[in-house]
């Protein structure tokens, strides 16, 4: 059936923002008492546990958050989801669950030179400065985000999540006695100034954790030269999916793109997806990803019967949208960003066009974006498949945990996809150190990110689904919400922190 849209006068009174280049490149409280065992078992990727869903949870306008539940997923466990079933499976090659009460209990079980948790300085010294950036007391480490420019604040929440991220860090003691150190960058939405900000990191910091930006081809470069360690929320580029030196929670579409949203979409829209459009904003990132995305989704039978570049600061989609409408188009997606994608749904509204399937990318999963759409964005499908979703937070202690320290350290923060993602990169990063010792190197850790076992298939303790970090390898898990009434409501699979990953990875 298809969405009937509201008068167009509605959205008009909305002040849209324009976005950046950058922004189109892109594909997002508890008290002051050191967290328990199990709490930094969990944000160490050991696993969720059963949750009664007593934990806080978000509310922040937009999303739906539903009642408790004790559905869970296991930081080495995805749930299957078929048709209507709610049986959950394990994924070939996975292992079973684990309780955050198990998983405190394995941490301590072989206390390294660091102690049992990797926080405590060794009775003989850690060995003071080892490494740029290092010294016996700290780890300084760099943060780029797109803070300034023509998109004030597009990805601030990530430099917020690092910050909300060492806070935890230090609370915990550290790493190896060392307290954690952010020093922050700012791309302006420039891969130039991407470049320049690594090539000064090189100097200044040890690695670069919880980056995101749409021009991180600028850092792939810099950071080749001086092999400078970066474990990034988001990696965006190609360039930075094929540097040696670059890691990221979300590990991006340089090699594979997953099809399990693909045939999901096949099977509950056959006729939508025969008649498919793909718009994306001409810059590399989302050049990239949306021709990536076009192969692996005509491999398991979309038909694009319209696939075009959009300009980052174009007024409107007029004429994208008669174009759409004279091909009769039923599926429409994007790779843009959320100022972007509320432009599209303006002129979409304008011209009463109204295909069967809007599908919008995890980066219009905020609030602002309902805000700024309501209720023209009724009815349309927003795809999760990188991170769990905040509404589910009350039955996720991983998102608790997440949550708590933003709120300690970025009250009111933006809530998306990047505050999450380089939060699980911080704490990747903390694995990794960690599994140094405390002759932390640069080619140690960069060993680590390719070879330690939990980089394999890590969720960030429970707030992503599994990724391969150490191979690259983006998460085959995928979930639906669908924007019910001004709020986000799961679709599919329906129950909280499950996503299905049944479908293969497309490879090229």
């Amino acid at each position: 059936m298809k969405r009937q849209r509201s008068r167009l006068s509605t959205l008009r009174r909305r002040r849209i923002a324009f976005a950046s280049v950058a922004a189109l490149a892109l594909l997002a409280s508890a008290c002051g008492s050191r967290l328990t065992g199990s709490q930094a078992a969990l944000a160490q990727g050991a696993g969720k546990s059963a949750s009664t869903g007593s934990g806080s949870s978000d509310t922040g306008t937009g999303f739906a958050t539903g009642g408790a539940t004790t559905t869970t997923v296991a930081s080495s466990t995805a749930t299957t989801v078929a048709g209507t079933s709610t049986g959950s499976t394990a994924p070939s090659g996975s292992t079973t669950a684990t309780t955050a009460a198990g998983a405190a209990s394995t941490s301590g079980a072989a206390a390294g030179p660091c102690g049992a948790d990797g926080n405590q300085t060794p009775a003989a010294g850690n060995g003071g400065a080892t490494a740029t950036g290092v010294t016996a007391t700290s780890i300084t480490v760099g943060n780029i985000a797109s803070i300034t420019g023509v998109a004030p604040g597009l990805t601030q929440s990530a430099q917020q999540a690092t910050e909300a991220w060492a806070a935890y860090v230090n609370s915990q003691g550290g790493i190896c006695g060392r307290q954690i150190k952010v020093t922050p960058y700012d791309d302006q939405n420039d891969s130039s100034v991407s470049y320049a900000d690594t090539v000064q990191a090189c100097t200044a910091t040890f690695a670069m954790v919880g980056n995101a930006s749409g021009f991180d081809d600028g850092s792939a470069s810099a950071a080749s030269a001086c092999g400078l360690p970066i474990m990034a929320g988001e990696v965006s580029t190609d360039a930075a999916g094929g540097s040696a030196d670059i890691y990221g929670a979300s590990p991006g579409l340089a090699h594979y793109t997953a099809t399990g949203a693909a045939v999901y979409l096949a099977k509950t829209y056959p006729n939508a997806v025969k008649h498919a459009a793909m718009i994306y904003l001409n810059v590399p990132a989302t050049m990239d990803n949306a021709e990536q995305e076009v192969k692996a989704y005509t491999s398991v039978g979309f038909n694009y019967v319209y696939n075009t570049s959009a300009t980052p600061t174009q007024a409107n989609y007029a004429a994208n949208v008669e174009a759409m409408q004279n091909l009769q188009v039923q599926y429409v997606t994007e790779y843009s960003d959320e100022s972007s994608a509320v432009r599209l749904l303006q002129s979409m509204e304008q011209y009463n066009f109204t295909p069967q399937v809007v599908d919008w990318f995890s980066e219009e999963y905020s609030p602002q974006f309902i805000q700024q759409t309501t209720p023209s964005s009724n009815g349309d499908l927003v795809l999760l498949s990188a991170t769990d979703a905040y509404s589910d937070a009350s039955s996720n202690p991983a998102m608790q945990l997440f949550l708590s320290w933003m709120n300690r350290v970025a009250p009111g923060f933006h809530q998306d996809i990047f505050a999450i993602l380089a939060w699980s990169a911080g704490l990747a990063f903390e694995a990794a150190a960690k599994a140094v010792g405390p002759d932390l190197t640069r080619p140690a850790i960069l060993n680590e990110f390719k070879t330690l076992p939990a980089l394999a298939d890590w969720t960030g303790g429970g707030i992503q689904p599994p990724v391969n970090i150490s191979q690259k390898i983006p998460s085959k898990c995928f979930a639906y919400l669908k924007i019910v009434n001004g709020a986000f409501q799961r679709i599919y699979p329906t129950a909280p922190n499950t996503f299905d990953c049944s479908s293969p990875l497309y490879s090229y």
